[in-house]
């Protein structure tokens, strides 16, 4: 090509024979860079803009690119009518040079001389050709081209050019040259001090130098920074060589012309030299202190072991996958380490740096790989799809284990995966990698709370946790039991012998500091997290911010959409992402949960971020969504039922999908404590005052609740927010919601046994004025009567509400109300000792539910039909309604009232001297009354076992 040379290795820079050529601005030099790194190959338009203008380019790049192409053929070409050297190929551009016209290209042609003559016994040789090499790098590769395409490289070309001088100076060594390496390798081992193998060279120089005492403090600094930088001790080959150095080894002072033993086992005495080459041995050291995952240890190592003995054709693959910080990489290096004897041919190892936006190229992991195999970098292809044929010939009959970490995608780990059996793969990554045939996969969870305690006692000693027992649970609590985030605390407290473990829990106990204080050297649980969070695109971003805001404990598919204001079928594919990304963790189907460091990562971010009135508002359609779907509830139980307007228009917004009377109680018990932490969260919010829709909005949420009293209701926290509520509703002249507000605390008042306040706050409902089709006089006719009933002495009083109400709902055909009041009347007369009028106020809660066409109300009635006649000693009779009954809860799916039949059942059958047969029920009925969490109910259940015994 006339003469023509480039040069990468430093400022990029082109000559034709004597003469610089001058190559143009900053974006032309990248293109040209990009063509000459492919050394010959098609680059397509569409990826040299990419390599140049980034993931998002401008809609202008192609013209541009066109345009420096152009430009750097009247710089590059002969002048004659076509292009020679930079050529148009399908779609794409190429540039043809000699074999030793691209500096690099020589590089690795004097790389592959150097391992042929080593591999003869030829280290002089090896040496200078190696000093060759490194003498045409002149300065950082690269310099002054721009783009995240020419850093990538510029790094691999740091790497390269490190391994180049780390293999020379080893030669060095064993040709007896450590006067003249030792201030070389101090330097380099200084500058990267995560190196071992250079801390290695380095400790061996200064031995032989006669300097046993540097050469040892050599290892103490690797031991400090492993530890500071990664919390891991140094690797077994750098341990052997710190005793060997200890016992003054012989074989450490008497430098070979052949490869010796410098940094690996120890020759025997007169036995034959090590080989040039030995199977590569990559796997990082394992965790000195990895703590607790027995289960997962032994599933991985099974899966491992077993299936490289298994008959098939196919290699064995194992994943690990879970959140950022949650300890996969611990667990897949212990395990891995645990079975290196059973892969003789070597281990691999990789970062695949898939948590952030610039993953590992597997191409150029392959390259690395088929290298450390003895491959001579001038014989792998430059073709992807030649080097991965080459690769994959290296690995087959091979028993080697390759461990893949922290990997991105499906598509990245396929192209480092063997061929054949015989090799096992084990792949690490914050994604299931679903599409990935994998031989296992293993989901990995926060430690439990006694493996995260011995862990930190691992840490900082167990005699300092068990003098503060309390302080120590606290801080794993606050770390929330991840792995990273239990050693960061662990690490500042082993540093710091003079901070008591109080102290740094009440630092950690302060929520807004929380990320910032778990952080020590390199490690940090913010940093972790932003890598996940980094890869976002900005609708994931926002809705992985903004759904942290409501302080529930999972968010539903449904409740996203509300939040989010999308359809629902977008908010379950972000949902979806979001896990995929380990940044949300799959609970009950439809639902997802934040880890507790996850959610104030991401609420820093959207404070951060977001506008406060973006937050506030999010806030308000979480509560107003969870109003739709008890408006919706209640509409499915009772589907005539009169709801306030607020609750009307929510509905009509939509709520959380299609609820009918087989699945609205269930979808209540499920979001109770949501609904009630959002309530809160809104009315005892720091930074917001409580506006006057948000107090419609609650108001009427709290009221929707009050037919659901059979769910062992929260008394004391909804009288709490109803009080806080009733305040706000005045203070902005809310009359309606007043009503709402006074009714609930009512009623929780009578619960809690605060009588006198709850009949005072009743009279103030009636009393309060507003428009009678909001107020609904008959249903506070019906909260008085229910107040009166609780009162001690306040039965009468009761039955003549119930009375008034059934009346008043008959009235205007309101049958659902008349149904509550007919059952008010029923545990009225049957606490008079009235069963009678009992059984009749029970026949006319039947025919109301029956008017009301609701499920609930007639499964209701017929238990309210068996109370009375139980009472009268109708038991078989009662035992037919309670069937009814039971029926009713079985196809609808009423686990409260199944629950409270059951026991009806029990007792009926008690008393009619069945004990044999009231026995089993009493059974079902704890079971069912435990998993509702009703303690009085269980009570009730467990003195009904101890009757009929």
């Amino acid at each position: 090509m006339g003469g023509l040379r480039i040069a990468v290795l430093g400022p990029l820079r082109a000559w034709r024979g004597e003469r610089e050529l001058d190559t143009g601005p900053a974006q032309q030099r990248a293109v040209l860079a990009a063509l000459a790194l492919r050394c010959g190959r098609v680059a397509p338009s569409d990826e040299l803009v990419q390599d140049v203008w980034g993931s998002d380019p401008p809609a202008s790049a192609p013209v541009a690119l066109r345009n420096h192409v152009s430009r750097l053929r009247a710089a590059l070409e002969t002048g004659s009518s076509a292009p020679e050297v930079l050529v148009s190929r399908a779609g794409g551009y190429a540039l043809r040079l000699d074999d030793r016209a691209l500096d690099i290209a020589e590089v690795e042609r004097l790389s592959s001389e150097a391992e042929a003559a080593r591999s003869r016994g030829d280290l002089e040789v090896a040496a200078r050709l190696l000093t060759q090499a490194e003498g045409l790098w002149g300065g950082t590769a690269l310099t002054g081209v721009p783009g995240d395409y020419a850093q990538r490289h510029r790094d691999r070309l740091s790497e390269y050019r490190l391994v180049l001088t780390e293999a020379r100076l080893d030669l060095e060594l064993q040709l007896g040259g450590h006067t003249r390496v030792v201030t070389d390798l101090t330097a380099l081992a200084d500058e990267h001090p995560l190196r071992e193998g250079l801390r290695a060279l380095q400790m061996v120089a200064l031995y032989r130098c006669g300097r046993q005492g540097e050469a040892l403090a050599g290892f103490a600094t690797a031991r400090r920074l492993l530890a500071e930088e990664l919390g891991v001790d140094p690797g077994p080959d750098l341990v052997r060589l710190h005793q060997r150095i200890l016992e003054a080894d012989p074989t450490l002072s008497a430098p070979s012309r052949a490869a010796s033993p410098l940094v690996g086992e120890r020759a025997g005495a007169g036995g034959p030299a090590s080989p040039a080459w030995a199977p590569p041995a990559q796997l990082p050291p394992d965790v000195p202190d990895f703590t607790g995952r027995r289960e997962e240890v032994a599933s991985v190592r099974d899966a491992l072991v077993d299936g490289a003995r298994r008959r098939s054709t196919a290699p064995v693959v194992c994943v690990i996958h879970g959140m950022g910080g949650v300890g996969k990489t611990a667990l897949a290096v212990h395990a891995a380490h645990s079975v290196r004897d059973r892969f003789p041919d070597g281990q691999l190892y990789a970062d695949l740096r898939g948590a952030g936006r610039e993953a590992a190229d597997p191409y150029e992991v392959q390259e690395l790989f088929l290298r450390a195999l003895g491959v001579a970098p001038g014989r792998i292809p430059l073709d992807r799809d030649e080097r991965t044929a080459l690769y994959r010939s290296w690995l087959a009959d091979r028993g080697l284990f390759l461990l893949l970490d922290n990997a991105a995608d499906v598509t990245q780990v396929s192209a480092l995966l063997p061929g054949t059996s015989g090799c096992a793969v084990l792949v690490t990554s914050r994604t299931p990698l679903i599409c990935l045939p994998a031989t296992s996969r293993t989901a990995l969870e926060p430690l439990s709370e006694g493996d995260a305690r011995s862990l930190l006692e691992r840490m900082v000693g167990a005699d300092r946790c068990r003098r503060e027992p309390q302080a120590a649970a606290d801080l794993v609590h606050a770390c929330g039991m991840l792995p990273l985030a239990v050693r960061i605390a662990g690490a500042r407290l082993a540093a710091r012998p003079r901070w008591s473990l109080s102290y740094l829990a009440s630092r950690l106990g302060d929520r807004g500091r929380r990320l910032t204080e778990l952080e020590t050297g390199s490690l940090a649980v913010e940093q972790v997290f932003q890598l996940g969070y980094s890869a976002l695109d900005a609708d994931q971003a926002r809705a992985f911010r903004l759904l942290a805001i409501p302080e529930v404990t999972d968010v539903s598919s449904a409740a996203a959409a509300a939040l989010l204001r999308c359809e629902l079928r977008a908010a379950e594919a972000i949902l979806d992402d979001l896990a995929h990304a380990g940044l949300l963790e799959p609970g009950d189907p439809g639902h997802y949960r934040y880890h507790d460091l996850l959610r104030l990562f991401a609420r820093h971010r959207t404070v951060e971020t977001d506008a406060q009135e973006v937050r506030r508002e999010a806030l308000s359609r979480t509560a107003g969504f969870y109003l739709s779907g008890m408006a919706a509830a209640l509409r499915a139980e009772w589907p005539h039922s009169r709801l306030p307007a607020a609750a009307d228009q929510q509905e009509a917004l939509g709520g959380p999908g299609l609820l009918d009377d087989s699945n609205a109680q269930e979808w209540v018990i499920n979001e109770l404590g949501a609904m009630l932490a959002v309530a809160g969260q809104i009315v005892d919010h720091p930074y917001r005052s409580l506006g006057a829709e948000d107090t419609r909005t609650l108001a009427s949420l709290l009221v929707l609740l009050m037919p659901y009293t059979d769910l062992c209701l929260p008394w004391h926290v909804l009288g709490v927010l109803a009080r806080k509520l009733l305040d706000a509703a005045e203070r902005h002249g809310e009359s309606i919601a007043a009503v709402f507000c006074c009714v609930v605390a009512a009623i929780a008042c009578a619960r809690t046994e605060r009588h006198e306040e709850a009949r005072a706050l009743a009279h103030r409902a009636c009393e309060t004025p507003g428009p009678p089709q909001q107020l609904l006089p008959h249903r506070l006719v019906h909260v008085t009567g229910m107040v009166a009933a609780m009162r001690p002495g306040g039965l009468d009083e009761a039955v003549a509400h119930f009375r008034h109400g059934q009346a008043l709902s008959h009235r205007i055909e309101d049958f659902g109300v008349a149904a509550q009041c007919s059952f008010g009347l029923v545990r009225a007369h049957l606490a008079l000792d009235q069963p009678h009028e009992a059984l009749e106020a029970a026949r006319d809660a039947l025919a109301s539910c029956r008017e009301a066409e609701s499920p609930t109300g007639t499964a209701l009635a017929h238990r309210a039909l068996g109370e009375a006649l139980a009472a009268l000693g109708r038991h078989d009779e009662a035992l037919e309604e309670y069937r009814a009954a039971l029926d009713l809860c079985e196809v609808r799916g009423l686990r409260t009232q199944r629950a409270h039949t059951l026991l009806s059942c029990a007792s009926a059958l008690a008393g009619a001297g069945r004990p044999d047969q009231a026995g089993p029920f009493a059974e079902r009925a704890l079971a069912a009354l435990a998993e509702l969490g009703d303690t009085s109910g269980e009570q009730q259940a467990r003195d009904l076992l101890d009757r009929t015994g």
